[in-house]
């Protein structure tokens, strides 16, 4: 069992906090029963950790565990996982998120992409970091089943056109459009604020609206979830 903070493996992991180091190694933590069995499904499970012996577990102390997780641990398991993606060919439907700000939204959103087989997300840079342990939980797994890719967007919406992908955005205009696609989707949620920027609403085929009574605006993780529901049908 790891007890010492000044151990280097604690060390670490507990950078994995921290975007920059998630990126630079290519690994996240996860915790939870859950979130862990969803990853197991896949082959991003790099070393499973714990508070208890079990296998060959990782363990360590559990005001380690405690220190490694942003949260409260209700469940003293989790894992390292790796962020590398396979590059594998992929022609169904895309969700393209926009500098979405809030961790919370990006998970609900992932979580819906799966649900609803938009397997492919593609985020900008300016968005919140998709394995923010607070995105990982509110995905609740979901995020190990999609293939993230993390990028300005223009370059993929020119791309995906080429591919006579259909792009759509979400927009506040007041427009609803009846649309049954007759070729895979690249739908474009924008920032929770502000919206899609005005550079790729120009590049896109079509814009929806949700209409609503009562509220301006619905969340965006709703509004995403309402419209990959109905692009999907």
């Amino acid at each position: 069992m790891i007890t010492s903070k000044q151990n280097e493996t604690f060390k670490r992991l507990l950078k994995l906090k921290k975007a920059k180091y998630r990126n630079q190694y290519q690994e996240a933590l996860i915790f939870g029963h859950d979130i862990v069995e969803e990853a197991l499904k896949t082959n991003k499970v790099i070393q499973l950790i714990s508070t208890f012996p079990h296998g060959k577990n990782l363990v360590f102390s559990k005001d380690l565990m405690d220190a490694l997780s942003d949260y409260e641990m209700k469940e003293p398991i989790g894992a390292i996982v790796s962020l590398k993606e396979e590059v594998l060919e992929y022609k169904g439907n895309v969700l393209m998120c926009d500098t979405i700000q809030d961790p919370r939204n990006l998970g609900a959103l992932i979580r819906s992409a799966h649900a609803f087989g938009f397997h492919k997300i593609i985020i900008s840079k300016s968005s919140a970091d998709p394995f923010h342990e607070l995105s990982i939980r509110t995905s609740k797994g979901s995020i190990f089943h999609v293939k993230i890719e993390i990028c300005d967007l223009k370059a993929p919406i020119e791309t995906l056109k080429r591919e006579q992908y259909t792009i759509i955005a979400s927009s506040h205009l007041k427009q609803k459009v009846q649309l049954k696609p007759q070729h895979p989707v690249a739908l474009i949620l924008g920032n929770e604020g502000h919206g899609i920027s005005d550079d790729l609403i120009t590049l896109t085929d079509i814009t929806l609206h949700i209409p609503t009574s009562g509220v301006d605006s619905l969340n965006v993780s709703v509004a995403g979830s309402i419209l990959m529901y109905t692009l999907s049908e």
